[in-house]
């Protein structure tokens, strides 16, 4: 962010957007909080994540700049910063945005934080569920957080397979394969800016949606597009991915093939389309979340140049 004092001289303010109001914006930089007055902001453009690491792009990001981007790729119907932690809701849909995201450390001891967090679900009749993140095979009850939970009934995974372990896993877009060349008959891979309703029904085969809440994720992000791949017999949609577009990635989510057109290489070839709209938009490294017991879909992406990141479990408030 570039910002005019009252001398008239310029200076610039590089950190992480905390929280705003009618006058003022706060943004936490690597030496503490700064307080900028909106009058004196000149100019703001969002940049990558730094590096906190050696190594291609991909890799050089930390785990909680890593959370944080693929916060912003799958937002939440109502979501409120407790201090570096969020917590996030949209009843119905997906664990990812109806969980608090645990980064660094709460603003109240952890004991009271989770009471916060417990009363904020309540409040909208939900169960509280916290998104806990930690280096690949990283052991929960090691947690503090988890820790915690855990003695207070809470449960890793909820009793769901899925929810247990997920991986995080990145790549370099320049690893993805190129676009095969244009063939009489051969699919091709439609790319739009909007959620149209036939895209949304060929992803609703794959989970069911929540009515106006699905909707209102898939398209909440800042930037964000919907591949599609038609049966060039049918013209029936049978593929459909949605992107998540940031300064410097790309993050995939959703990807799904129909059962009846497997195995005939329409993700790899969605993939693809991913690569070159990644490159093309100056984007070098991607992400994606994936369950870590959906092996075929782990061996895939670890075939397109793919490798875990970190990792996260859900931990789950017990019933009443």
């Amino acid at each position: 962010m570039r910002r005019r004092l009252a001398d008239r001289q310029v200076t610039d303010v590089v950190g992480r957007l905390a929280e705003r109001t009618d006058d003022t914006l706060f943004i936490d930089t690597r030496s503490g909080r700064v307080e900028v007055p909106r009058r004196e902001v000149v100019a703001a453009k969002p940049i990558p994540p730094r590096p906190t690491r050696p190594g291609p792009a991909h890799l050089r990001v930390s785990l909680d700049d890593l959370a944080r981007l693929g916060a912003e790729g799958w937002v939440a119907v109502d979501e409120e910063p407790f201090g570096s932690w969020l917590l996030r809701s949209a009843p119905g849909y997906t664990g990812r945005a109806n969980s608090v995201l645990v980064l660094g450390v709460p603003p109240l001891p952890l004991d009271a934080a989770i009471e916060h967090c417990q009363r904020w679900y309540a409040d909208r009749g939900q169960r509280t569920m916290f998104q806990v993140n930690g280096p690949s095979g990283f052991v929960v009850a090691e947690d503090p957080t988890s820790a915690l939970l855990l003695e207070r009934g809470y449960t890793a995974g909820g009793g769901r397979h899925d929810w247990d372990r997920v991986l995080v896993m990145t790549g370099p877009a320049s690893g993805l394969p190129a676009p095969p060349a244009p063939a009489p008959g051969a699919p091709t891979v439609e790319v739009g800016e909007t959620l149209t309703d036939e895209w949304l029904a060929a992803y609703s085969e794959g989970r069911t949606p929540v009515p106006g809440v699905t909707e209102a994720v898939l398209t909440g992000s800042a930037r964000q597009l919907f591949l599609s791949v038609r049966d060039p017999a049918s013209a029936r949609v049978v593929a459909v991915v949605r992107l998540a577009l940031h300064t410097g990635w790309l993050g995939v989510f959703g990807l799904w093939v129909h059962p009846e057109h497997r195995r005939r290489g329409l993700a790899r070839t969605v993939m693809s389309q991913v690569g070159r709209i990644a490159r093309q938009d100056a984007m070098p490294a991607v992400y994606l979340q994936v369950s870590g017991d959906n092996d075929p879909a782990i061996t895939f992406y670890e075939g397109l140049g793919f490798t875990v990141h970190h990792e996260y479990t859900y931990l789950v408030q017990p019933l009443p």
